[in-house]
């Protein structure tokens, strides 16, 4: 016959219900912002008050962690409801219960620190983005888009499945042994005045409580249970034939419903009032919405970023890739700062992108800058929501400080620059027009620059370059999407060379040139805003990189002409490139190959590049600052393209949309873009292998750059 379930716990599954279905990022966001906080305090800047607004959902389920204790995870969290609902399954259909031996138990329940103190050194402290694409709760977020979890998140998807036949045969697997939230509240909950008051004297010998306990405490042992392990599911509460077991707050016993709605009073209480906290503390000046809340990696980009930079008031849009595909956001201006940020269009998850959005929207306000950190569970969604506003904000900015890239215009010219000072950047361009001849000048301004180039799958690589005396004395790396290895060999090699030759252009490393062309180009990107007026820019040495490298990118030799009909005979489908290809060898293995040969194919590619794009578009910077829009047509369809020109030079060529297949798009448009802006014009190469994406792209820039002259 088939057990009744207890009141208390259809209390618990209808709480549980409601609120994966209402609040399911809800572990999430909490577990992001004990991030923020650890990495405010290592930074030494950390202010409670002014960090408040931005860390609602820690403030209250910690207070209430540390109060009562762990109910958290017994009753809200909807990983822990996910744990709950496979087991059920798992015992409905195999009518049995798996027993894990108890010292088994006791030693795996230590490896949820390991798994804390690992995700705390390598991500929070180095900064390491390796455990960005392998994390479950990603993938758990993620699994109505299957084809995109298979394709970014697959190693997390398959940690999700093992823990998914973990809890399938035991009982709150995840929570037991893997959770990283669950070792913070392991650790504070056993301050708590809520415990199971279960005197052991007073038992029998059925151990009914330790078999039903969800976490597999040895209850059987112990005069009961404060805090730690115990997640308050209170099952141990309804199963002793003595009801000897009872839920005790501040050493009364109470009946198990009523401690189970005062306990979800008190946690939806406080979190309550920790948002109208916020906001009384915010009408009574005590905390304002343009506080500063930095994390240690974004306070390093902070004198290239947030205080140097003003903006235009109006109304901005700007686009990014999220998890699903394009999100459109705008963005407004008003007294130069930024006040409203909205969401136009996204196409990813819902309720991870209203995570993402919620959380990110409130920093970016609040800190006055982009430099916030990604929500844990939501990474994709976020990196797009941050992607869209820097495109927008990238229209809004003008000049703060000489070192700042800035006089941009909107893409469809809602602001404009007056005439004067359009002249004055023009011929300011002219006078520092790039000399294709010349190395590193050393005239750079001193100071600490942060720029962005595109590595890997278009993977964003950010890279600060500080300056002392007009040389170039630090290159560092700020954060990277690049598979590990392939970046450190880049790294290692283009970093050390830079500081010797005082410039960005070097040659690539061979079996890494996506991560090579990703860092270079953000090196590049720091130099120019580094160079301002005072020397012309080092952009031409990449040039000359890239033809010492014999990949034929920039060629337009006589061979041209047969390369061209060999060209017009390619198939109509681009060849599918399974991993990241050496740009530099022209082979179709992967990114660590080292064969120098070029194929007869891959030299008819980048000639037609060559041949048709000519030499209208030369590296003279005469263009006029703003951003503007060009379209082409791409493998798909239509491919739009933002170019932002300053100081009379391309300085950022972002897509606005394109119809292509994702991962050849991702192929042509990192090594494209950065080219582009190493030459400092639109006639560059094709990419092997993605040859139509590529030439929507360059048709696109082409386009936006003839109306930038």
């Amino acid at each position: 016959m088939a057990k009744k379930l207890k009141k208390s716990q259809i209390l618990r599954h209808g709480v549980q219900l409601i609120l994966f279905i209402l609040l399911p990022g809800l572990y999430a966001i909490t577990f992001s912002e004990v991030k923020t906080v650890y990495k405010m305090i290592i930074g030494g800047n950390f202010n409670f008050l002014q960090a408040f607004p931005s860390l609602i959902e820690f403030v209250a389920i910690m207070l209430v962690t540390i109060i009562l204790g762990r109910w958290f995870c017994g009753w809200i969290c909807a990983f822990g409801a996910y744990n709950d609902l496979i087991y059920f399954i798992s015992k409905k259909i195999f009518k049995g219960k798996f027993k894990v031996n108890e010292q088994v138990d006791s030693i795996l329940k230590y490896l949820k620190y390991v798994v804390l103190l690992f995700i705390i050194i390598v991500s929070w402290t180095i900064g390491s983005n390796i455990l960005e694409t392998v994390s479950p709760w990603d993938a758990f977020g993620q699994i109505t888009n299957l084809s995109t979890v298979f394709s970014r998140l697959l190693i997390g998807l398959i940690l999700l499945v093992l823990i998914t036949i973990g809890a399938a045969f035991i009982e709150r697997f995840f929570c037991r042994y893997l959770c990283p939230l669950g070792a913070i509240f392991a650790i504070i909950s056993r301050l708590g005045i809520t415990k199971i008051n279960k005197p052991k004297d007073d038992c029998g010998k059925c151990r009914a409580c330790t078999m039903n306990c969800s976490m597999g405490l040895k209850l059987y042992k112990v005069d009961g249970a404060r805090g730690g392990d115990c997640i308050n599911c209170l099952k141990c509460t309804e199963v002793c034939p003595r009801s000897n077991a009872n839920i005790n707050i501040l050493g009364q016993d109470l009946n198990q419903n009523l401690a189970g709605s005062v306990a979800m009073a008190a946690m939806l209480g406080v979190y309550g009032i920790t948002n109208f906290g916020v906001d009384a503390l915010t009408k009574a000046g005590v905390i304002s919405n343009n506080s500063i809340i930095s994390s240690n990696e974004a306070s390093q980009d902070s004198t290239a970023d947030s205080s140097s930079k003003k903006y235009k008031d109006g109304t901005y849009t700007g686009s990014g890739q999220g998890f699903g595909g394009t999100t459109k956001v705008s963005v407004t201006i008003a007294d130069g700062k930024i006040i409203d940020i909205k969401t136009l269009s996204n196409k990813d998850t819902p309720d991870y992108y209203e995570r993402a959005f919620g959380n990110i929207s409130k920093g970016i306000v609040s800190r006055q800058s982009t430099d916030v950190d990604t929500v844990s569970g939501a990474t994709y969604s976020s990196k797009g929501i941050i992607s869209a506003v820097k495109d927008a904000l990238g229209q809004a900015a003008v000049s703060g400080s000489e070192s700042d890239t800035s006089n941009d215009t909107s893409a469809d010219n809602k602001t404009t620059d007056s005439a004067s000072n359009s002249a004055e950047n023009a011929k300011s361009a002219t006078s520092n027009a790039v000399d294709t001849t010349k190395t590193a000048s050393g005239k750079y301004k001193d100071g600490t620059y942060t720029g962005n180039g595109t590595g890997f799958d278009g993977a964003t690589t950010k890279m600060s370059v500080t300056i002392g005396g007009g040389k170039i004395t630090n290159i560092k790396t700020v954060s990277n999407g690049d598979t590990p290895e392939f970046f450190q060999k880049a790294s290692n090699n283009i970093i050390s060379k830079m500081l010797s030759a005082q410039s960005a252009g070097v040659d690539t490393v061979s079996g890494a040139t996506f991560s090579s062309n990703g860092i270079i180009g953000a090196v590049q990107n720091a130099l120019n805003q580094a160079a301002g007026s005072a020397s012309s820019s080092n952009t031409a040495n990449n040039n000359s990189a890239t033809s010492a490298s014999n990949i034929g990118q920039g060629s337009t030799s006589s061979n041209s002409s047969s390369n061209n009909n060999a060209a017009s005979s390619e198939p109509t489908t681009p060849p599918p490139v399974a991993t990241q290809k050496s740009g530099t060898s022209n082979s179709t293995a992967s990114q660590g190959s080292t064969t120098s040969k070029p194929t007869t194919s891959q030299s008819s590619t980048s000639s037609t590049a060559s041949t048709s794009t000519g030499t209208s578009n030369s590296s003279n910077g005469q263009y006029k600052d703003g951003t503007y829009t060009g379209s082409g047509s791409g493998f798909g369809g239509t491919t739009k393209i933002s170019v932002t020109i300053t100081n009379g030079k391309i300085t950022s060529v972002n897509t606005i949309s394109n119809e292509d297949t994702q991962r050849y798009y991702s192929r042509a448009i990192g090594t494209i873009t950065n080219s582009i802006i190493s030459k400092q014009s639109g006639s560059v190469d094709t990419v092997s292998g993605a040859t139509y994406s590529s030439n929507g792209i360059i048709e696109a820039v082409k386009n936006a750059l003839s109306q930038a002259k």
